[in-house]
């Protein structure tokens, strides 16, 4: 039987809460201005709650203060022009390398945070706050951080292991932006390094 994590992760099971939340609240009357600042305040404090566990999660890491060396080769990232920056070699710790992920997950809030609210104040949509409103939780107990910090699963394998795998939409290019762990591509990256 799959694991909870496995069920949680899958886009079905994404897809059938948001089928679900959708169905629940078609029955609402969402344009009612009496429901409408009680969702508007539902969705602000949801985010204002999300912040928080994710700084209460830092301050678990923080805590923990694991300080077991982490090297990796970070992928060649593209940029705007089409060109490919070079690979490097990342030396950091355990600690050091959740708290960068954890903020990371931070600011990739913010955009959908603002275009949520875009979508909602000049298209009138309000469906959206209600399913940001609960999805929101459920993607937060269900990153990788939170797995190995509130949960307490294992990372000696598998998708806990650090560094975390680079997820991509339909796994498009997905093998080509993996860190790299392995003993050849850490001595390359430090080669690169010592030649600049």
């Amino acid at each position: 039987m799959p694991s909870l994590s496995t069920i949680t992760n899958h886009p079905l099971f994404n897809f059938a809460v948001f089928l679900g939340i959708r169905q629940v609240t078609k029955g609402l009357p969402l344009e009612d201005p009496t429901y409408l600042w009680g969702l508007r305040a539902l969705y602000i404090t949801t985010q204002l709650i999300i912040f928080g566990l994710n700084c209460y999660l830092i301050w678990k890491v923080n805590q923990k203060n694991d300080q077991t060396p982490l090297r990796y080769v970070e992928a060649a990232q593209q940029k705007w022009d089409g060109t490919e920056e070079p690979e490097t070699l990342v030396s950091t710790t355990y600690k050091d390398y959740d708290v960068a992920e954890i903020k990371k997950t931070m600011r990739q809030a913010l955009p959908q945070i603002l275009l949520l609210g875009f979508m909602h104040l000049k298209f009138k949509y309000v469906q959206p706050l209600i399913i940001q409103s609960i999805m929101s939780f459920k993607t937060f107990f269900t990153t990788k951080e939170a797995r190995i910090h509130l949960w307490g699963e294992s990372t000696t394998s598998g998708p806990l292991r650090r560094p975390f795998r680079v997820e991509t939409p339909f796994n498009i290019g997905a093998a080509s932006k993996q860190p790299k762990t392995d003993k050849a591509s850490i001595k390359r990256a430090e080669k690169a390094m010592k030649a600049e």
